[in-house]
């Protein structure tokens, strides 16, 4: 909850909206939208559900915007986003208190309304409460540019909009070299880049700490004179190495952490005999995985686990493409209340096999089964 209640602001500045939309998707897109239209907006998701959102969110780097755009990012489980920051080429802080989350706004808005481009903030919560005190809201009216080489797709476009990107990231990248949330405390000649504030507050005695809150673009100077100063470095990031594949000289790098039980090992999720797979790239994305692991290892029993709303919302040509292409793998999709629904599509499509389970221990009974399945779930698994 926010201390500064959505009421209030609306009362205060009448010109103030906000909305709940069905998707992430959806809110993404007409966040965007009033960004273009030269609105300061912000989209507030769980991490899990920015990557709903990317097929909106991975051409908003290039068109940009006129108002100032953040995408925030709640950290609520082990999920992150800053694998986006360079796949998109989208500025992405990452902070973890109230304190640095409202600096981060602040440098987030200026970055995004100099260089009209997204910015992607992931802040983990801390508390269940804060307070927020706003400056006043400046009134801005609605302005759409007629701009076609800027808001078309065409490929000459996108080639001259890619240059224009670029020059905006490097020119970003020196506003982080002096960005006042990256941190760096000199003490011994062993480093620890991270993003993680808690190594500053409790490091080793002999042990140099570089926080990093700008994690794309890297601000590779500061990154450099950290490395001078230190005679052997390691990295404490998230599962996806996104500060070590960005800096350059890796001579001191060490492979491992000094100290155990930093990184996070992953493990292959079994049930019933199946491998399994779930939506780890966006809704449905199981479904095609599945897909490319049956194609590339037929011998593998595969089960891909998804959602009602995100067959709904991209496994459709997913699951089609999997048909077309003969693939024989199971597919459960947890139920609420769209089954019937979810049935008449699929007998559209001419595909017979449904079956329906009330316990997650009746998946055992298909793991023999040689052919493309579609299991009803009512619940989660």
């Amino acid at each position: 909850m926010i201390g500064v209640t959505l009421a209030n602001l609306k009362k205060e500045y009448p010109s103030f909206h906000t909305e709940v939309s069905v998707n992430e998707k959806i809110a993404y897109e007409l966040a965007l939208t009033g960004s273009i239209a030269g609105k300061r907006n912000a989209c507030m998701f769980s991490a899990d559900g920015v990557y709903e959102a990317l097929d909106p969110l991975m051409s908003s780097a290039y068109t940009g915007v006129i108002g100032g755009f953040l995408i925030v990012a709640i950290k609520d489980t082990e999920e992150e986003v800053t694998p986006l920051g360079p796949f998109s080429k989208m500025p992405l802080l990452v902070v973890e208190t109230l304190e640095d989350f409202l600096q981060a706004v602040t440098f987030g808005y200026t970055l995004s309304e100099k260089y009209e481009i997204p910015v992607i903030i992931q802040v983990t919560p801390q508390e269940s409460q804060i307070t927020i005190h706003h400056s006043p809201i400046t009134t801005r009216e609605s302005r759409f540019l007629r701009n076609p080489s800027r808001w078309a797709a065409t490929p000459r476009f996108r080639f001259l909009l890619h240059r224009q990107l670029n020059d905006k990231i490097e020119k970003i990248r020196e506003e982080c070299e002096v960005y006042e949330g990256n941190k760096k405390f000199i003490k011994g000649k062993r480093g620890v880049i991270t993003t993680r504030k808690d190594y500053a507050q409790f490091p080793d005695e002999d042990e140099s700490v570089l926080v990093l809150s700008t994690v794309h673009p890297l601000p590779r100077k500061l990154i450099a004179s950290f490395i001078d100063e230190v005679d052997s470095f390691y990295i404490v990031e998230g599962e996806y190495p996104v500060i070590e594949l960005q800096i350059q000289d890796r001579a001191k790098l060490m492979a491992e952490p000094f100290l155990s039980g930093y990184r996070k090992e992953t493990h292959e999720e079994t049930m019933y005999g199946f491998y399994v797979v779930r939506d780890i790239c966006g809704p449905a994305s199981s479904i095609n995985i599945a897909h490319g692991i049956k194609k590339s290892s037929p011998e593998k029993k595969v089960l891909a686990i998804t959602s009602e709303d995100a067959f709904f919302h991209s496994g459709m040509p997913a699951f089609i493409n999997t048909m077309y292409n003969n693939s024989s793998y199971v597919l459960l999709i947890m139920m609420n209340t769209r089954e019937q629904e979810i049935e008449n599509l699929l007998k559209g499509w001419g595909f017979a096999r449904m079956l329906h389970i009330t316990s997650s221990k009746e998946i055992e009974g298909f793991k023999d089964t040689d052919t493309l399945t579609v299991v009803f779930y009512k619940g989660m698994i």
